[in-house]
């Protein structure tokens, strides 16, 4: 049975009841058709699930789990103009469980304008939706830096499975690193001897990595 989740980051242990704001008692009553002594989930975003039940508009709150990461990814990406492609790209990576989502230009590159409250409301959507116990860190950069993210998913790379420990990864735009980019990686992979668009490269690198 599907239980649903809230995302909630300053809830902490000494909590035993949440109260829930209108925007969050509207989604669970009035769209997801939730009702009295139903089961609940929150989310803190930094490891830990709360599980209690809803109980007069406010979370009753009765037990925890505490979860590590397994893997520890952190992803630079560029931005995408399609705004659609934009957001299905940062939700799937969210519910992929990265460690951090680093967005900055490349070369080549397209000029777009990103929204930080917008991606943020975007990993908080993906985190309801999954269930998951984790939310990505989440920045926006003036360039890559390549001593972080030292590996480079390209179409000349190696195989990926060659270089799935580096788990610092850039992915680069459709139309390709420069050769200067590229010769600033320590370690470049492939996926695919086709080229793959950014949303779908970002988010299989990530599921080969997991």
């Amino acid at each position: 049975m599907h239980v649903p989740t809230i995302y909630n980051t300053d809830i902490d242990e000494s909590y035993d009841e949440l109260v829930l704001n209108d925007d969050k008692l509207h989604h669970l009553i009035n769209v997801l058709r939730i009702r009295n002594n139903s089961p609940i989930k929150i989310s803190n975003g930094k490891g830990i699930l709360f599980f209690g039940k809803l109980k007069d508009n406010n979370i009753q709150i009765s037990s925890k789990k505490e979860y590590k990461r397994d893997k520890t990814i952190n992803i630079f990406v560029p931005p995408i103009q399609d705004k659609n492609r934009f957001r299905f790209m940062i939700e799937k990576l969210g519910e992929l469980n990265v460690n951090s989502i680093t967005i900055g230009p490349t070369d080549y590159s397209q000029k777009a304008n990103v929204n930080n409250d917008k991606v943020i409301s975007w990993l908080v959507s993906s985190v309801e939706q999954s269930g998951t116990p984790f939310i990505p860190k989440f920045e926006i950069c003036e360039e890559i830096d390549f001593n972080k993210f030292n590996h480079g998913l390209d179409i000349c790379g190696k195989k990926i499975n060659d270089n799935l420990s580096f788990q610092n990864i850039a992915i680069g735009p459709e139309g390709g690193w420069s050769q200067d980019e590229l010769n600033k990686f320590s370690y470049t992979s492939s996926i695919n001897e086709f080229t793959f668009r950014t949303e779908t490269a970002a988010i299989v690198a990530v599921s080969l990595m997991i």
